[in-house]
C-alpha cells in the first residue's frame, strides 16, 4: 500500500511543478515589452540658435512682409470701389429716371470688370 501513496505523491508533485512552471513563465511575460529605439536622426534643441537668418534674410523677409501687406489693402480698397460701383449701378438700374444713359451704366460695368480682374490677378500673385 505504500507503494502507491509514494507514487501518488511523487506524481503530484511533479505535475504541481508542470504547472507551476508556466505560472511563472507567464509572470515573466507580464512584464511589458518596450522597444526603445534610439533617435536616428539626433538633432541640436535649438535649431533657431545654430542657424541663425542673416540681417540680409531677415531684411527680405520684412520686405516681403510689407509687399504682402500693401498688396492686401489694395486688395481691399479695390475690393470696396467694385461693391460702390455696384451699389450706384443697382441703384441707377432701379430708379426710374430715364435720364441716365445706358453709356454712363456700362462704362461703370466696365469699370467693375476691370478692377475684379485686377483683384483676381493681385489676390493669385503670391
Amino acid at each position: 500500500m505504500r507503494v502507491p501513496t509514494v507514487l501518488t505523491r511523487l506524481c503530484s508533485c511533479v505535475l504541481l511543478m508542470m504547472l507551476w512552471q508556466p505560472m511563472v513563465f507567464v509572470a515573466q511575460d507580464q512584464q511589458p515589452r518596450h522597444v526603445i529605439i534610439p533617435n536616428p536622426t539626433p538633432r541640436d534643441p535649438d535649431l533657431k540658435q545654430v542657424f541663425k537668418d542673416t540681417p540680409e534674410d531677415q531684411e527680405k523677409q520684412h520686405v516681403i512682409l510689407i509687399k504682402n501687406q500693401l498688396r492686401a489693402r489694395e486688395i481691399w480698397l479695390e475690393s470696396n470701389q467694385i461693391l460702390l460701383l455696384a451699389q450706384q449701378l443697382q441703384q441707377e438700374m432701379l430708379s426710374a429716371k430715364k435720364s441716365v444713359s445706358m453709356e454712363s451704366n456700362a462704362a461703370k460695368a466696365g469699370q467693375i470688370e476691370k478692377l475684379a480682374k485686377s483683384v483676381q490677378q493681385q489676390m493669385r500673385a503670391r
